[in-house]
């Protein structure tokens, strides 16, 4: 598995990753955010979109994921492939690859309404970057 569940919390859900770039990070973060809401090895990269998000880091993070939430949302999308096309201090532009949610095909996991600014955070450990992420669900 690319990342792990966050279980010390209540209420919530929440994911760590771990990445060797920020941009690995960043998209390891947004598939891991789908991976909760469907099996992304499911999802065939059929459709892509590009979504954008301006912030400060780590708020940044939870930013881009929020855009990558309100596509789902709008147009029924789950994506299985991500791309950072842009990252600088306080911007990120991102391509995701995926199809529109199919619940023949993909089971339902999580309804996750946002990532929040809660115990967010990007930091080195160990040589490597850690992110959290915790979802209001």
């Amino acid at each position: 598995m690319f990342y792990e569940t966050i279980d010390d919390i209540t209420a919530d859900a929440g994911i760590r990753v771990y990445g060797s770039s920020l941009e690995e990070v960043f998209c390891k973060a947004i598939l891991a955010t789908f991976n909760e809401i469907t099996d992304i090895e499911k999802v065939e990269p059929k459709e892509t979109y590009e979504i954008e998000a301006q912030n400060s880091f780590p708020f940044l993070l939870a930013d881009v994921i929020n855009e990558a939430l309100v596509l789902h949302e709008s147009k029924g999308f789950v994506a299985s492939e991500c791309d950072v096309l842009e990252l600088g201090k306080d911007h990120v532009k991102v391509r995701l690859k995926g199809e529109r949610f199919d619940p023949e095909k993909h089971p339902s996991k999580l309804v996750i309404k946002a990532a929040t600014y809660h115990r967010l955070k990007i930091e080195k450990q160990n040589g490597r970057l850690l992110a959290e992420v915790i979802f209001d669900i």
